[in-house]
């Protein structure tokens, strides 16, 4: 989502479907309906859009963070060799055009001409060229990117580089890229990459200035990396140089982040809007935002199923109500393999329940069991309508339509198949289906799992942002049908605390050992790139990015610890790291790679060791926003760009909106 990559909380919020937190705390929670006519409502200015979300900048070295909050606000800041186009079709971007060779082992970019570098002010400083990829490139390696597993094994030489301690020009020298000459960069692979154009679109492939990055201190000198030396990217408007639609004018946390046009950039005729300013929500107020969009200051407004007066607003806003689109994003539930840290739990000082709590998640029964008993549709519908609830749901852990075969079947179709070729069963696994509900196999589950040695009743800490309505009502729900579904033999215990430290355990945390829960539900992702390899790497046990939300370290299995190469096996990640190395080996037939990562997908499910349940959250909403103005993808970053957004000041209407979505279904053509 990704992209992120793309990590991403489950509290993600769609633009404009929030707003800022209410000044009047008595109105926090309580049903807001106000007498302003729909067709009174007019945005007060079209050309500087404010909108709210809880998501705040946590560093602009966009080659390094692999933060969707920080993707959110770097896409604007700075293009990439390639982008998105409304349609959602890969064009031109920095790079005018590009060229494979014929074996498939060098992409070769073409780059386009007088391309600007600003400052936070608009200054010009530079003019962009080859060599300022050759710079994004190093720096991302030499300051351990975030995202940077994702070219290991497809640069060459990267992975050496990426991995080792020799920051010499020597060693640099092994890495497969090349300034062929000011306005041509060349990348050369270690064998045919068929998705290596979709990493275009992504931050660990954009530039650098080396004049500038070097002039932030002598640690970002290249070949000699100090992050305490190193001022690039950090949260200072003036910490990086612009060459995107926008640059920061201002950030204050928990207050707003403003962004303004770059009027030096290459294509400002499409970027429309003056300013966007994003304010602060913690989500507190589920009213705040419907608020600020009556009042003409928001551009968009969702209206939640959760609301006590929900029924009103969809008929007061009959005609104007619009869903949001399907997406290829998918968040679940993860488990913690082998805690470590139990400060945030229930039961403190219980060294036998939380080592029954062990033994447990590590027994695939038990896990089959805890996802026979979740109701996913409840689950979602604590803030969307019934109809959206069952769209949203996703039974893989995978876009189902990242790619289709020669003879267009899909990708989610090939998963289907290749589950019940190994597990003889038969469950629609489509998205909008949920094939594993039911009480009756929760409880055989729960009886295999005794015989296995569990014992019941069993308890599983889960953290939960108190502040949040919205996930506090997501997660009432789960321990719920949990709970209900298992006759109390699996307990779900919500552990309330602050929404920063939660956001600092279970999404920011690069420490497995910090992982403080036996579950979560902050464990999202979406497609960097076009190829099913995007999504199953993440759970790599050897290089996977979700290593650490499983309390797992992600290392070869010769520098496991005997507990960790252990757990691997008996969870069935070693399986699943087998079928992704068999898959990724496959490059000249493209059917049987697709197929071949399906069966990976495939024994994700089997295992259970991670539970899809669904995509980014969906809903109803009203809005100002011209509809598919905006760029549009479901891989890389372009989704979040605001390049194209145009407003107007009267109401979308839904027949309005449905008239332009037949249009962009031909996708421009």
């Amino acid at each position: 989502m990704k992209k992120l990559s793309m990590v991403l909380l489950s509290a993600m919020m769609f633009f404009g479907l929030v707003g800022c937190k209410t000044s009047d705390p008595k109105k926090t929670e309580e049903a807001y309906l106000s007498d302003v006519k729909a067709t009174d409502i007019k945005l007060s200015d079209t050309k500087n859009l404010v909108e709210a979300s809880q998501y705040q900048i946590q560093s602009m070295d966009y080659v390094t963070t692999a933060l969707a909050e920080d993707h959110e606000y770097n896409a604007n800041f700075v293009d990439g060799l390639l982008e998105n186009d409304q349609y959602g079709n890969i064009v031109p971007c920095l790079a005018t055009s590009y060229e494979v060779s014929d074996d498939g082992l060098t992409y070769t970019f073409h780059l386009r001409e007088g391309v600007k570098w600003v400052t936070n002010t608009g200054e010009e400083y530079a003019t962009l060229t080859a060599d300022d990829f050759v710079t994004g490139l190093r720096h991302g390696a030499e300051f351990n990117s975030g995202t940077g597993w994702l070219l290991e094994g497809v640069i060459e030489g990267y992975t050496e580089y990426f991995e080792g301690e020799d920051y010499s020009d020597e060693a640099w020298a092994k890495v497969g890229i090349e300034a062929v000459d000011d306005l041509t960069v060349a990348y050369h692979l270690v064998k045919p990459t068929p998705y290596f154009h979709g990493l275009g679109t992504y931050a660990v492939l954009y530039p650098i200035n080396r004049q500038f990055l070097e002039s932030k201190g002598s640690g970002c000198e290249l070949g000699s990396p100090d992050k305490t030396a190193c001022e690039f990217g950090t949260t200072a408007a003036d910490s990086i140089l612009y060459n995107g639609g926008y640059i920061l004018q201002s950030f204050d946390l928990q207050s707003s982040t403003v962004l303004k046009k770059n009027e030096a950039y290459w294509d400002a005729e499409h970027v429309y809007l003056d300013t966007v300013t994003r304010i602060y929500d913690d989500g507190s107020d589920p009213y705040s935002g419907i608020r600020g969009f009556e009042q003409g200051r928001y551009a968009a407004a969702g209206i939640s199923a959760s609301w006590e007066n929900y029924d009103q607003y969809v008929a007061k806003y009959e005609g104007y109500i619009t869903a949001s689109l399907p997406n290829a994003s998918v968040f679940g539930v993860v488990f913690n393999f082998n805690r470590q840290s139990f400060e945030y739990t229930n039961n403190k000082d219980n060294a036998e329940l939380h080592e029954n709590t062990h033994k447990a998640i590590l027994n695939e029964n038990f896990r089959k069991a805890l996802r026979a008993a979740y109701d996913t549709k409840a689950y979602n519908m604590t803030y969307a309508p019934e109809d959206l609830s069952e769209e949203m749901l996703r039974n893989i852990d995978n876009d189902p339509q990242v790619v289709k075969t020669s003879d267009g079947t899909s990708y989610g179709k090939l998963v289907n198949d290749a589950y019940e070729a190994m597990t003889g069963e038969k469950r629609d696994l489509s998205d909008g289906q949920n094939p594993w509900l039911s009480k009756e196999e929760a409880m055989s589950y729960i009886e295999a799992a005794k015989a296995e040695g569990v014992e019941f009743p069993v308890h599983l800490d889960m953290l939960v942002p108190q502040t949040s309505k919205k996930i506090v009502d997501q997660s009432l729900s789960m321990k719920d049908s949990v709970e209900k579904n298992t006759d109390g033999n699996i307990v779900i215990e919500l552990v309330m605390a602050d929404q920063e430290k939660v956001q600092q355990i279970a999404y920011y945390n690069q420490d497995p050992a910090l992982s403080d829960y036996d579950i979560s539900t902050f464990t999202g992702w979406s497609p960097d790139y076009p190829d099913p390899k995007s999504f199953i790497d993440i759970y790599s046990p050897t290089m996977g990015y979700f290593m650490t939300s499983v309390g797992l370290n992600a290392v070869p299995a010769s520098e496991d610890t005997p507990e960790e190469k252990e757990i691997k096996e008996v969870v069935g990640l070693n399986e699943y790291e087998q079928l992704y190395r068999t898959a990724d080996e496959i490059y000249e037939d493209l059917d049987a790679r697709y197929e071949a990562f399906a069966k990976a997908d495939a024994c994700l499910v089997k295992h259970a060791f991670f539970l899809p349940g669904m995509m980014q959250s969906r809903t109803n909403r009203v809005s100002h926003v011209i509809p598919f103005t905006r760029v549009y993808s479901t891989t890389g970053l372009s989704e979040y760009k605001y390049k194209g957004l145009q407003l107007q000041k009267g109401l979308t209407t839904t027949e309005e909106y449905e008239a332009a979505y037949q249009e962009w279904l031909k996708g421009g053509k």
